[in-house]
């Protein structure tokens, strides 16, 4: 309990979470719970000034109960609101603090009672005009599919070491796993006349079954990796690797980033200021996998024809989300608003870590790619769909590599077939090359191939092995600089 009080002081103040001192006006506080409503929802701690505790039991009992009774006197419609009081010591007296907590809403548009509709973004409360309130009442029937009850499936459905982990992250120590589940919006109460019964909804299927696609059809990630440019078909069709990514989503996210990983070169570059050749990654880190937590936050489910894809190309990545974006994001202001489709999923993974803060992810991407002197993240957005390509600089990033690789090794590397080049390259980008490694990384590479473009390189004094035996299993490759 005293960690929790203590996490209320320090907790910074963002898309779910405000404190207001215990005079806060209560006009503000009815605008900042619509907000809340409106977006994923939230709690305002009153009774807290300058981060330090000053407590409500100065206040008269009317104040405290025009807390209490705000969502029904000036929010519109009625919004319920669950308050708790929490108590505190200053100074060596008791005191208490006010929680007010209300949920994301599926159904309705709140307004304060002058029929103004604020919507939370980051740590901010905004006014929306009459275009953004008209797309907030669209999205919000969108919103709802995340809350529909999945009639065939049950907890027995759940992955058990990610609830076990859930427990833990929420403090939760009881017998009943209902009452997190539905406490956390994933799964739906039933009223039947012997007393109530639970079931899971979407958003509980999609963050905990071991298979959520076989309830909710299209809930996986494809990935795709070809080589060069372009796609291409029939013969021309050069595919890398292919992988299906299914399970429950803070695991696919974590799978998905695993394998762009390993699909990712490293490219030397020289410093102007040193002379130097460094090495650089083909995009900075992370970049990607904002983008992939994007699409899985805030895909448009319902749509349960297509999936999340993420397709790499020599140039650039392509991760294709089903669903345009929700609400009030545009192509123009997504750097700065946020607004969550899937609410429950969107805390969920923010607890789970995969989200540090929404509303900065994108705008951390756009930072991180002109750190690192690359095209903007540029968003093609459709009716049913959002695509996010990230551009690398390969051109000239190839020209250099292929010039390094060559002056290292003193040997032209376009005269090399492809098998040997690619073993050469995996070397210079990777440092040390082990053959399985070169074969997964490649499908186009059989075992017999890779082996017979290392025994290659090792007659033409290109490559130098390493090892501790002649038939060490841990043997591995090196390039041999001249």
């Amino acid at each position: 309990m005293e960690k929790d009080l203590k996490r209320l002081l320090s907790a910074p103040e963002n898309q779910y979470f405000d404190r207001k001192a215990a005079e806060y006006d209560l006009w503000k506080l009815a605008n900042i719970l619509v907000s809340f409503a409106n977006a994923d929802g939230g709690t305002v701690a009153i009774g807290i000034k300058d981060r330090k505790f000053e407590g409500i039991n100065h206040l008269d009992n009317h104040k405290i109960n025009d807390f209490l009774q705000v969502g029904y006197d000036l929010i519109k419609p009625a919004l319920r609101i669950k308050s708790e009081f929490r108590e505190i010591e200053i100074n060596g007296k008791e005191n208490r603090i006010l929680l007010l907590s209300v949920p994301s809403s599926s159904e309705y548009v709140f307004a304060n009672s002058k029929d103004e509709v604020y919507l939370r973004i980051g740590d901010e409360s905004k006014k929306l005009t009459y275009k953004e309130i008209e797309s907030l009442h669209y999205s919000k029937g969108i919103r709802s599919y995340e809350q529909e009850t999945v009639e065939m499936a049950i907890l027995e459905d759940l992955n058990s070491d990610l609830l076990e982990e859930y427990k833990e992250l929420n403090h939760f120590d009881g017998e009943n796993l209902w009452k997190l589940l539905f406490s956390r919006g994933f799964a739906n109460r039933i009223m039947n006349s012997d007393g109530p019964s639970y079931k899971l909804n979407v958003s509980g299927v999609l963050m905990f079954a071991d298979t959520p696609d076989t309830f909710i059809p299209g809930a996986r990630i494809r990935f795709i990796r070809y080589g060069g440019t372009q796609a291409g078909v029939g013969e021309d069709l050069d595919v890398i690797k292919e992988e299906m990514i299914e399970g429950p989503l803070p695991l696919i996210i974590d799978r998905a980033d695993k394998i762009v990983q390993t699909q990712l070169r490293e490219f030397t570059s020289l410093n102007v200021e040193t002379g130097k050749f460094e090495t650089v990654p083909e995009y900075p880190k992370g970049t990607w996998l904002e983008g992939i937590v994007n699409a899985v936050a805030h895909r448009a489910y319902n749509l349960n024809g297509d999936d999340i894809r993420i397709v790499m190309y020599d140039d650039r990545i392509i991760i294709h989300s089903p669903g345009n974006l929700p609400s009030i994001v545009t192509v123009d202001n997504i750097r700065t608003t946020h607004y969550s489709r899937n609410p429950n999923i969107a805390r969920g993974l923010v607890l789970f870590g995969w989200v540090r803060e929404f509303g900065e992810g994108v705008d951390r991407m756009y930072k991180n790619m002109e750190k690192y002197f690359l095209d903007d993240p540029e968003y093609i957005v459709t009716e049913n769909s959002t695509e996010l390509i990230l551009r690398n600089n390969i051109v000239m990033r190839n020209s250099r590599k292929k010039e390094e690789i060559s002056r290292l090794i003193d040997y032209d590397l376009a005269k090399l077939p492809y098998a040997e080049r690619a073993a050469l390259i995996y070397a210079y980008e990777h440092e040390k090359l082990k053959p399985k490694d070169l074969i997964n990384s490649n499908a186009k590479l059989q075992p017999s191939t890779a082996r017979k473009a290392l025994k290659k390189l090792m007659s033409l004094n290109l490559i130098e092995r390493h090892a501790d035996t002649p038939t060490s299993p841990n043997a591995y490759y090196t390039l041999k600089s001249r």
